[in-house]
């Protein structure tokens, strides 16, 4: 898969796969009677009508989740809030990306530092627990933004997932779950165009390959090819995923696979647009500026082999293993003139620049057995379990060969004269850092009543992370220094609880606590790690599932405390290697809030998902905190399938609003200091609320053609989506068009 996959050939692959499966297949005559394009070998159509997998259910919702509990419960069951973006979801909205789907979950504020580096976060904190498959992932971020063409769903726990994940944080968990091997075959193939010369192409194969269907297996190719509303940036992705599903025995089902996206990028940026110009008045720069140079690129490479094992036991008990191992490369020189605040003559800007080098790999193990048992003259759900997981990152020393003034730009109007980053590789690294996590766990659904149920559930491990690092120092032996820091962190206890009522068939009540401990990986200025974070998460609300467990409805009231939570101190400058230094959020940080979230089937045909978040952020002071995150979220998609004569038609839209955020600013006073540095003040760049709206269409010429077409946007606000930082601001996306054509066998 090194070699280009170009466009061409996924739109060869397809039109081939298409024309030659079409040729086997009569088409349907009625369109209410067709069945679902592809029948998945996972899907599990229980008596509520909805099993976990998504994907040609239609849904919005899914019918289990284990991504809070590893227990096999309904959302309703689960005592925590859960949203779902479904493979339905996806297709209507045309969410490619993490990051689309992220916009388009309840609670969830996305927001970029740079052309290439993505957050999200969640009751007021980043989000750094990710889950493939509901595997442990130890990178601090998924910073490839992964194309969701390879997944069924993806589900979100809000709030503490320790039982799950270990050391973690109370802002959530971000599982990707990936698409499965079809008993039938099934084949789909399509290619879309959009703005901004926006080309997309894939090919998904899947069926039965031998041994009357006990060997399974799916393909999954995908190109994409686009520029961007910002000027230079332009990005080109290879996407491939392949899995083999064999059922060695009637009781005995195995997994292999392999999953692969390569990012290559040009024009990126380190940094956002400056707000305010070197005499202190407002930049207006707009949406297309991007100050970086045409040759600046963050690339990343991400390959992720993995297996599991499925083994039913005895009666209902089952043993799962998983294994996975994933190596993210990457090698790109990045020039952005980021620093500084802009002057008419085109002076006043420095530039931020690197080369950005190094490999990160993740290994993880999970065994777990689960079955019920009998107590009490009553059956309950038990899941015991053990898993470990290792994060190995590195990245090479190299002396810089660059000329001293090479971070001083004469005129940022033009960067076409700069020349390419210069450095030379000395074969040392120059960081080499490990974070080791083991743990047992246990956790049973307790069936009290009829009315009454405990989820209970405590996990047992150790925290271990080494880091190494080399730098160069003319007082040190042989002119450079060696650093080691390890941090040991055993006997690590998460107790999680909840208890729930059923009032009715269709309404819940419940309340959830669990614990927080999640030693940090950030320095401060002075090179030292923070103080690991530590708190606890309750939560009390009320669930409904609704016609035939096809449509959720969930509320919740939260509240926690935590200390020692990490920010990003950008009050300091970065350091020699453009490294970011954080500082400690204090001790009593405190977050309360409500979220209400309805998703699923409304009426046949009329899919929904609309949910609204609060979330108030103080420190010990009671002083608002984390303000670039809004007070209010609201999120809506909804689409509808036309009756009768029009039942060819889907038609949907989409809505986000949230209240405004602000950050606290650097504005120049227009003086300089006896440096010929500039004098500034504080001062908040603020985005007040706003509203997006998107528009979708769908039209189906037969059972297997139809065409899509998406308006991102439509309304074409102009919006900061991030501000303040680092004196600047990061502006979402503008309106875009596209249309995609897909054939189904």
């Amino acid at each position: 898969m090194r070699a280009p996959l170009t466009r061409s050939m996924t739109l060869a692959l397809g039109l081939i796969s298409s024309s030659h499966l079409l040729a086997d297949t009569e088409a349907l005559d009625d369109a209410e009677t067709k069945q679902p394009d592809m029948e998945l070998a996972s899907t599990r159509i229980n008596a509520q009508g909805l099993g976990s997998t998504t994907e040609d259910t239609g849904s919005y919702t899914t019918g289990s989740t284990s991504t809070a509990t590893k227990l096999n419960l309904s959302i309703r069951e689960t005592p925590q809030s859960i949203s779902v973006v479904t493979r339905q979801e996806m297709d209507d909205f045309d969410l490619n990306t993490l990051t689309e789907a992220m916009r388009h979950t309840t609670g969830i504020v996305v927001q970029h530092s740079d052309s290439d580096r993505v957050s999200y976060s969640s009751r007021g904190y980043t989000i750094n627990n990710f889950q493939i498959d509901g595997m442990l992932n130890t990178f601090s971020f998924m910073k490839s933004d992964a194309d969701t063409i390879i997944y069924d769903r993806i589900e979100v726990v809000r709030g503490a997932t320790g039982l799950t994940t270990g050391a973690g944080d109370p802002s959530g968990t971000i599982n990707m779950i990936r698409k499965r091997p079809t008993h039938e075959l099934a084949a789909k193939a399509g290619v879309s165009g959009g703005s901004y010369d926006d080309y997309y192409s894939y090919v998904d194969v899947g069926g039965p390959l031998g041994f009357d269907g006990r060997l399974r297996g799916r393909t999954v190719l995908a190109y994409r090819d686009s520029k961007s509303f910002r000027d230079t940036y332009a990005l080109k992705r290879e996407v491939a995923y392949g899995i083999l599903e064999a059922d060695l025995t009637d009781h005995t089902t195995v997994a292999v696979g392999y999953d692969y996206q390569d990012k290559q990028v040009r024009g990126s940026s380190w940094g956002t647009t400056p707000y305010w110009t070197g005499t202190g008045d407002k930049a207006n720069l707009g949406r297309s500026t991007n100050w970086a140079t045409s040759w600046s690129s963050w690339p990343l490479k991400d390959k992720t082999a993995f297996a599991t094992l499925d083994q039913l036991l005895v009666d209902d008990w089952r043993l799962k293993a998983a294994y996975t191992h994933r190596t993210s490369e990457s090698d790109g020189k990045v020039y952005y003139a980021g620093g500084g605040f802009p002057n008419a003559d085109g002076s006043g800007m420095s530039a931020f620049s690197s080369h950005f080098a190094g490999d990160e790999s993740m290994t993880a193990l999970d065994i777990n057995v689960s079955g019920t048992y009998a107590l009490l003259g009553r059956d309950h759900e038990l899941m015991v379990g053990y898993g470990e997981a290792k994060y190995d990152s590195t990245s090479p020393l190299s002396i810089d060969l660059n000329p001293d003034d090479y971070g001083t730009i004469a005129n940022w109007n033009d960067l076409s004269g700069i020349p390419k980053y210069r450095d030379l590789d000395t074969g040392l690294d120059s960081s080499h850092s490990t974070i080791k996590q083991k743990s047992g766990y246990l956790a049973t659904r307790f069936n009290l009543t009829d009315e009454w149920h405990a989820v209970l559930g405590t996990r047992y491990g150790s925290w271990k992370s080494t880091n190494t690092s080399r730098d160069f120092d003319d007082s040190a032996a042989g002119g450079i220094s060696y650093q080691k820091v390890t941090q040991t962190h055993n006997d690590m206890l998460t107790p999680y609880a909840g208890l729930l009522y059923d009032f009715t068939e269709e309404l819940t009540a419940y309340v959830s606590y669990t614990d927080i401990f999640k030693p940090s990986t950030n320095k401060d200025a002075s090179g030292s790690y923070l103080k690991p974070v530590v708190g606890s998460v309750y939560e009390v609300g009320l669930k409904g599932s609704f016609l035939e467990e096809r449509l959720n409805l969930s509320s919740a009231v939260f509240w926690s405390k935590q200390d020692n939570v990490p920010e990003i101190d950008d009050s300091v400058p970065r350091g020699p290697n453009g490294e970011e230094y954080y500082k400690s959020g204090g001790k009593g940080n405190k977050i309360k809030g409500f979220e209400v979230e309805l998703a699923g089937e409304v009426m046949r045909g009329w899919n929904m998902m609309a949910g609204y978040t609060y979330t108030h952020s103080l420190n010990a002071d009671g002083k608002r905190i984390n303000t670039t995150a809004p007070l209010n979220l609201v999120k809506a998609s909804t689409s509808y399938t036309l009756p009768g004569e029009w039942r060819t038609l889907t038609v949907g839209a989409a809505v986000n609003w949230q209240s405004d955020i602000y950050r606290v600013s650097n504005r120049p006073s227009g003086a300089t200091n006896q440096n010929g540095y500039p004098i500034t003040f504080k001062e908040n760049i603020t985005q007040k609320s706003y509203t997006l709206v998107d528009l979708m269409a769908r039209y189906e010429f037969n059972p297997h053609v139809k065409a899509t077409l998406n308006v991102k946007n439509v309304l074409d606000q102009k919006y900061y989506e991030n501000v303040g930082f680092y004196n600047g601001v990061f502006w979402g996306e503008p309106r875009t068009v596209s249309l995609g054509l897909e054939w189904t066998l």
